[in-house]
Protein backbone atom coordinates (compact mmCIF):
# COMPACT_ATOMS: atom_id res chain seq x y z
CA UNK A 1 0.00 0.00 0.00
CA UNK A 2 1.33 3.43 -0.89
CA UNK A 3 1.78 6.24 1.60
CA UNK A 4 -1.07 8.31 0.10
CA UNK A 5 -3.45 5.37 0.24
CA UNK A 6 -2.63 4.73 3.87
CA UNK A 7 -3.29 8.36 4.78
CA UNK A 8 -6.62 8.38 2.97
CA UNK A 9 -7.63 5.10 4.63
CA UNK A 10 -6.75 6.49 8.07
CA UNK A 11 -8.70 9.67 7.33
CA UNK A 12 -11.72 7.64 6.24
CA UNK A 13 -11.59 5.53 9.41
CA UNK A 14 -11.31 8.63 11.59
CA UNK A 15 -14.30 10.18 9.79
CA UNK A 16 -16.28 6.99 10.32
CA UNK A 17 -15.39 6.96 14.01
CA UNK A 18 -16.47 10.58 14.39
CA UNK A 19 -19.76 9.93 12.63
CA UNK A 20 -20.54 7.03 14.93
CA UNK A 21 -19.78 9.07 18.06
CA UNK A 22 -21.62 12.22 16.99
CA UNK A 23 -25.07 11.55 15.50
CA UNK A 24 -26.24 13.74 12.70
CA UNK A 25 -28.68 16.54 13.34
CA UNK A 26 -31.41 14.54 11.59
CA UNK A 27 -31.11 11.55 13.91
CA UNK A 28 -31.02 13.81 16.97
CA UNK A 29 -34.14 15.65 15.84
CA UNK A 30 -35.88 12.38 15.00
CA UNK A 31 -35.08 11.07 18.48
CA UNK A 32 -36.42 14.28 20.04
CA UNK A 33 -39.67 14.03 18.08
CA UNK A 34 -40.19 10.40 19.09
CA UNK A 35 -39.39 11.22 22.70
CA UNK A 36 -41.91 14.07 22.76
CA UNK A 37 -44.61 12.00 21.04
CA UNK A 38 -44.05 9.14 23.49
CA UNK A 39 -44.37 11.53 26.42
CA UNK A 40 -47.62 12.98 25.06
CA UNK A 41 -49.06 9.48 24.59
CA UNK A 42 -48.03 8.46 28.12
CA UNK A 43 -49.43 11.64 29.62
CA UNK A 44 -52.73 11.17 27.80
CA UNK A 45 -52.89 7.56 29.06
CA UNK A 46 -51.98 8.51 32.62
CA UNK A 47 -48.58 6.74 32.50
CA UNK A 48 -50.32 3.37 33.00
CA UNK A 49 -48.17 1.27 30.64
CA UNK A 50 -44.53 0.42 30.22
CA UNK A 51 -42.58 3.33 28.64
CA UNK A 52 -41.48 1.02 25.82
CA UNK A 53 -45.10 0.71 24.68
CA UNK A 54 -45.37 4.47 24.32
CA UNK A 55 -41.99 4.68 22.62
CA UNK A 56 -42.82 2.03 20.01
CA UNK A 57 -46.18 3.64 19.26
CA UNK A 58 -44.50 7.05 18.95
CA UNK A 59 -41.86 5.65 16.58
CA UNK A 60 -44.61 4.20 14.42
CA UNK A 61 -46.49 7.51 14.39
CA UNK A 62 -43.44 9.59 13.54
CA UNK A 63 -42.22 7.25 10.81
CA UNK A 64 -45.68 7.17 9.23
CA UNK A 65 -45.83 10.95 9.32
CA UNK A 66 -42.50 11.32 7.52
Amino acid sequence: MKKGQIKSQIAAEEQSNLASRFPTAYSLELHRLIEFQAYLRAEKDGFKQDPAVYWIAAERDIHQYF
